[in-house]
């Protein structure tokens, strides 16, 4: 009887012991880990990928109802991006044609016509691309770019796709498509912010026309290991054995031949440069795939990341992670991942080591921000130039939390896209 009383102990014990020495081996030798994966195992990572259309999604929706009054449409309990996107896979014959080019007049016609729902890409991607998001029903649509999709509440015949670049409308004509979920979706509870869509420096903006009150969130990250990456990035069957060499706060892996995996321990940052020879294509179908691929290589959890710019010049592609439908810029402007086709014999990609997993609730209050017509004069008040501002968009910062490495604090705020780089607004405002 006594020794049965010591019995579970005893094993939960052994148990622990067992687990951390199988831990130690795995985190000292991740090669191992990597070829010794079981299927089933393997499949959960997969598991966490998302499809491509998850990430290449609109990122913002506005609602202009009968009256002409706009609103943006936020996420709270349900992503209402998400659930409006669904409402628009089931397209019946669409037929595509030109309806207007160049004329800013009728582009903003179309894209604040009353009774409609403006769904939008950060930067355009390809007609393929928005496929994705549609149920293939474009397939056979040209290979047009656009970035902003139309649709009208009261008419279930048409619907139209806007490129910013050059204000091109794209009409879509369908012979059948049922408006009800989509008018169901809007009857959602929701919160919405009073909003206008206009031109901003001959680039259509959506203003956000009131203060706004954003809530603050405290996250639990997500720390992958070094080992995690070097296993999932440069250890496979082709690869030679992989060498470190560390340089103060950072160490590069390679293979000793053409992949080189380099993390700064200070940045809590990874960059990792393939040399092998690629299609350098430089269509954006073509880009924004290839994108995607080294994306999913990392085997991180897409649930929450987005595309958010793709500069064509540098053929680099940004990803940032959102929370409630607002992107997360940390203390550089990066978002969560970038890719890049540097030429035919090299790609790069850039990611963060930490990212936000868990919310935790926060003790902070809503913070008021400033509407947008006020935050273009202040700056402009304290000497920034008007001209130089390309973007400008409500989102998070990202800042350490003080208490735990584990934490970090999302703090809501303005940020200006000014002279080719992601800028806070309040540090913009500070540093006079």
């Amino acid at each position: 009887m006594k020794f049965s009383k010591y019995l579970i102990p005893i094993a939960l014990t052994i148990a622990v012991i067992v687990s951390l020495t199988l831990s130690m081996v795995l985190w000292t030798n991740p090669a191992n880990y990597r070829s010794k994966q079981s299927p089933e195992q393997n499949s959960q990572t997969e598991t966490m990928i998302k499809p491509k259309r998850y990430v290449y999604t609109p990122i913002q929706a506005v609602y202009t109802n009968n009256a002409g009054k706009q609103h943006i449409l936020v996420n709270q309990l349900v992503n209402v991006v998400s659930e409006l996107k669904r409402t628009i896979r089931d397209y019946q014959k669409p037929k595509i044609s030109r309806y207007s080019s160049g004329s800013k007049e009728t582009y903003f016609k179309i894209a604040n016509q009353p009774g409609s729902v403006m769904l939008s890409y950060p930067t355009p991607v390809s007609m393929k691309i928005l496929n994705l998001n549609v149920g293939n029903r474009f397939k056979k649509f040209p290979n047009y770019t656009v970035n902003r999709i139309i649709l009208p509440t009261n008419d279930s015949t048409k619907i139209y796709l806007l490129n910013d670049q050059g204000f091109k409308v794209y009409q879509v004509k369908v012979s059948k498509h049922s408006l009800k979920a989509l008018n169901k979706v809007l009857t959602m509870d929701m919160r919405t912010i009073p909003a206008s869509f206009k031109l901003f420096n001959n680039q259509p903006l959506v203003y956000v026309n009131t203060t706004v009150q954003m809530q603050p969130y405290k996250y639990l990250i997500d720390r992958q290991s070094e080992d995690y990456y070097v296993s999932r990035l440069l250890t496979d069957d082709d690869s030679q054995s992989v060498n470190a060499k560390r340089r103060k706060n950072v160490v590069i892996y390679g293979d000793q031949s053409s992949l080189q995996l380099l993390f700064n321990s200070k940045t809590r940052m990874g960059r990792f440069s393939d040399y092998r020879p690629n299609k350098n294509k430089k269509n954006i179908t073509s880009v924004l795939t290839n994108s995607y691929n080294k994306l999913s290589d990392l085997g991180l959890s897409l649930d929450n990341v987005r595309f958010f710019d793709y500069d064509t010049q540098t053929r680099t592609v940004m990803y940032r992670t959102f929370v409630q439908g607002f992107p997360i810029f940390r203390t550089n402007g990066f978002g969560t991942i970038s890719t890049r086709t540097i030429n035919s014999s090299a790609q790069r990609m850039d990611f963060s080591l930490d990212n936000p997993e868990v919310p935790i609730p926060s003790k902070k209050g809503y913070l008021t921000l400033p509407a947008t017509e006020v935050v273009l004069k202040r700056l402009a008040d304290h000497g920034y130039k008007r001209q130089a501002i390309k973007k400008i968009q409500l989102g998070y910062g990202w800042k350490k939390d003080s208490t735990s490495p584990l934490l970090v604090d999302l703090n809501p705020d303005w940020y200006v896209y000014y002279k080719g780089r992601w800028h806070s607004y309040t540090e913009m405002m500070n540093q006079y």
